[in-house]
């Protein structure tokens, strides 16, 4: 496990690079939330189930569009991002959509100490990658949630992240996929975060690829109990490589518990 120093200077240096892009990743406009509107997808509303009245977190919220959706099927929801600029504009598109929401700066490894009894703690597109050691995060994970609590995570699958399309039913293998603890060498331009992509000097960022085995047995670890798993093919997300796309994973859901029967577990919350 990485010590508390070292966590916090990957993630420092990681938001410098998001504050200097997140002003281009507005998200969808406040309008379509306070019409209603969700950017979830039907699979992760599923699997978590009804969520009304409930206490969510969302850790790497970014500009506020997956907090806003739970909020609006009734759940009591906190987004914490490491970026203010991304958090000023949740915070925008919050008050502009008249959608309570509470927006708050933080690192996911230094979240303020009143975050805890969580129904659930969520996690979503291009979240874990960013995550440098996962046992201190299912560590932290498994202490903030209540009993019976539980994690979702849905993301894009590392075979995507380290495979790039060259036409049809062509790819080349651009990363480690089992790299883990190793941060990525380079990422394909189609990997970059949005307002990073297809620019000539995108900023630095450390990023990590963790397979699913490795994020279940750290959330196992940690005293969790697997209660989903599963992986699905999305064909756009393999651009320009044909009917093959269906035959590939490109996202992938995991959701784990805390048991009611093991009580209320130790906290080493700071």
């Amino acid at each position: 496990m990485n010590t508390p120093a070292e966590l916090h200077d990957i993630t420092a240096a990681n938001r410098v690079s998001w504050n200097s892009i997140h002003a281009d990743r507005p998200g969808q406009p406040a309008e379509f939330f306070a019409g209603g509107g969700s950017a979830l997808s039907a699979s992760e509303v599923a699997a978590v189930g009804e969520v009304a009245g409930r206490r969510i977190l969302q850790l790497a919220c970014s500009c506020g569009d997956e907090a806003l959706s739970w909020a609006n099927l009734g759940a009591s929801v906190t987004g914490v991002d490491i970026s203010e600029v991304a958090i000023d504009l949740a915070r925008a598109k919050s008050a502009e959509a008249g959608i309570e929401v509470d927006f708050r700066r933080a690192d996911m490894f230094d979240l303020p100490a009143d975050l805890t009894d969580l129904d659930l703690i969520y996690l979503s597109w291009g979240a874990i990658c960013w995550v440098p050691d996962l046992t201190a995060w299912a560590t932290m994970v498994a202490e903030r949630l209540r009993p019976g609590g539980s994690v979702l995570l849905a993301d894009h699958h590392p075979i995507w992240e380290v495979l790039a399309v060259t036409g049809s039913n062509a790819l080349t293998v651009t990363a480690d996929y089992f790299g883990r603890t190793t941060p990525r060498a380079g990422i394909d331009n189609a990997k970059l975060p949005v307002g990073a992509r297809d620019t000539a000097a995108p900023p630095t960022f450390t990023a990590f690829i963790w397979p699913p085995s490795d994020i279940i047995t750290a959330l196992l670890a940690a005293g969790l109990r697997l209660t989903h798993f599963s992986e699905a093919p999305i064909t756009d997300m393999y651009d320009g490589l044909g009917a093959a796309a269906d035959r590939l994973p490109a996202i992938y859901l995991v959701r784990a518990t805390r048991d009611v029967s093991r009580g209320t577990a130790p906290r080493v919350i700071k």
